[in-house]
């Protein structure tokens, strides 16, 4: 989940009008250097709490550099290295086996589509830091409405994402959160670790 929600932010674009403020400026720089730090090919992990109306909440570890990742959260740990995914259930003592591809083709990651052209965004000084706020232009049909990043001022690493989608907010909380020195060994499926478990191959 926190990987689909992270997939989302990955570019702004504004108006023509808009992108000609200083403001504006200092936005798109601001934003695509905390977009390089998650997305970068040196690799990011952090530590994160995932809040959604408070009815779900989730919080864990996550990991990736390029298409390669490693993610943990209750019962589940989850090793992609491109090629295969290995999804551990360590409640059930079972290991799946999936293809990471599939994944892009699933119908509900449409909801959280992004689409630059569709958005607005600003930055402002925060207490807490920095804040990049962008908003859909009236009349698009996109699902994500609102999107409000909170910046650590001079590294630009997030502390906060908040997402309203539709009519919900899902709000994801960073801590310890490191840019590069991403060791690849990460994220091999260590086999011996799991030899008791039983296979599941669900590609």
């Amino acid at each position: 989940m926190i990987r689909k929600l992270l997939l989302l932010l990955t570019f702004f674009c504004l108006t023509a009008s808009a992108q000609d403020t200083p403001n504006a400026r200092q936005a798109k720089r601001v934003f695509n250097t905390a977009w390089n730090h998650i997305y970068g090919q040196e690799g990011v992990k952090f530590n994160y709490k995932l809040n959604i109306l408070s009815l779900y909440k989730e919080e864990g570890y996550s990991c990736n550099k390029g298409k390669k990742s490693i993610s943990e959260h209750k019962n589940t740990i989850i090793y992609d290295d491109g090629d295969l995914k290995h999804i551990v259930r360590t409640n059930k003592k079972i290991v799946e086996l999936h293809d990471p591809k599939v994944n892009k083709k699933d119908e509900k990651l449409q909801m959280f589509k992004f689409e630059p052209d569709s958005y607005n965004y600003a930055i402002a000084k925060d207490p807490e830091g920095l804040l990049v706020t962008l908003e859909a232009k009236p009349g698009t049909k996109v699902k994500m409405k609102k999107i409000i990043a909170l910046l650590t001022p001079g590294n630009y690493y997030p502390k906060k994402l908040r997402i309203k989608v539709s009519l919900f907010w899902a709000t994801i909380t960073f801590s310890n959160f490191q840019a590069g020195n991403i060791d690849d060994n990460l994220f091999i499926f260590p086999k011996e670790k799991y030899a008791n478990y039983k296979i599941i191959d669900e590609r």
